[in-house]
């Protein structure tokens, strides 16, 4: 039951109707026995302004920020912690004392999924890396955390990635001669996957729709693949590196979704985020839609 004292989480995006977060925030509120809400914002780009400036006067506690504002929303922000800062990427606002502090979980959450890959590990390993947005500089600076050996940005736009590359230089957490930026398109892409045990996929399309990738090549060195993306569980993405390379094993984003959902709930609330419920919720959403995700 909401009153006039409920505090309003949500998440600012487009598309975000078929976020999972509500149902993992809201099941984490109730378990801890909240007055939150948490509930989805359909949020376009060209409102995004409006909408970052609505966040104190309309009295929200906080937001989640996913594609494609992670970057554009900064200016709006009265500070950001360090994490956010340097990697110039923002997924969580926190609003209080009248000012609107942003964060990044994302790190947190991708080193979550690949803590679950074990026995794998991305530790000394060539790394594909496909996108060069905020999504992709979060999960950069895990793979850096984590000891990676190589990291080959895969991208649209060689300025985005090679903006990747400076950061995690300037910040020490990877050499340039252990990153390389790479135009993303049928040409170049086999000649970087061909030593890549690992490829990521934190583009907000599907690469193999939009026809980024070569089609019916073996990689047979090709120990995982992930997307950080989780709708739908086995996206083309995925399907497409099983056939590359039968023993290849394929991730979808959930993990990352509920390692940085704990890290969110945590900076909203102050508590310690009650995880088993969260994943719990999670499961329980993707019972109840076949197919669907985030």
């Amino acid at each position: 039951m909401f009153d006039g004292q409920t505090k309003i989480t949500g998440i600012f995006g487009d598309p975000v109707a078929h976020s999972l977060s509500p149902a993992m925030q809201n099941a984490a509120f109730k378990s801890k026995g909240l007055n939150y809400v948490y509930l989805p914002f359909p949020v376009r780009r060209e409102h995004l302004p409006e909408a970052a400036r609505a966040l104190i006067p309309l009295g929200l506690a906080g937001i989640n920020v996913t594609s494609p504002h992670k970057e554009t929303i900064i200016p709006f922000l009265h500070e950001l912690s360090s994490e956010a800062e340097f990697m110039g990427a923002v997924n969580t606002v926190a609003a209080r004392d009248g000012r609107l502090k942003g964060f990044n979980t994302d790190v947190v959450g991708f080193l979550y999924l690949l803590q679950n890959l074990a026995p794998l590990s991305v530790k000394g390993e060539r790394v594909c890396l496909l996108g060069a947005g905020g999504a992709a500089r979060a999960v950069s600076v895990a793979l850096a955390r984590s000891k990676v050996g190589h990291v080959a940005i895969c991208c649209r736009t060689m300025e985005k990635g090679g903006a990747i590359r400076e950061m995690l230089s300037k910040n020490g957490l990877l050499s340039l001669k252990e990153t390389s930026v790479w135009l993303l398109n049928g040409d170049t892409f086999p000649e970087v996957l061909r030593d890549s045990a690992f490829i990521i996929n934190t583009l907000s399309v599907d690469p193999v729709e939009k026809g980024l990738l070569p089609a019916n090549k073996r990689y047979d060195g090709l120990k995982a693949a992930i997307d950080v993306r989780y709708s739908p569980p086995k996206t083309p993405f995925l399907k497409w590196a099983s056939s590359a390379n039968k023993g290849c094993r394929t991730v979808n984003g959930l993990d990352m979704l509920l390692g940085q959902g704990t890290a969110t709930f945590e900076i909203f609330t102050g508590l310690k985020a009650p995880f088993q419920i969260m994943k719990e919720a999670l499961q329980k959403q993707l019972a109840g839609k076949p197919g669907e995700n985030k």
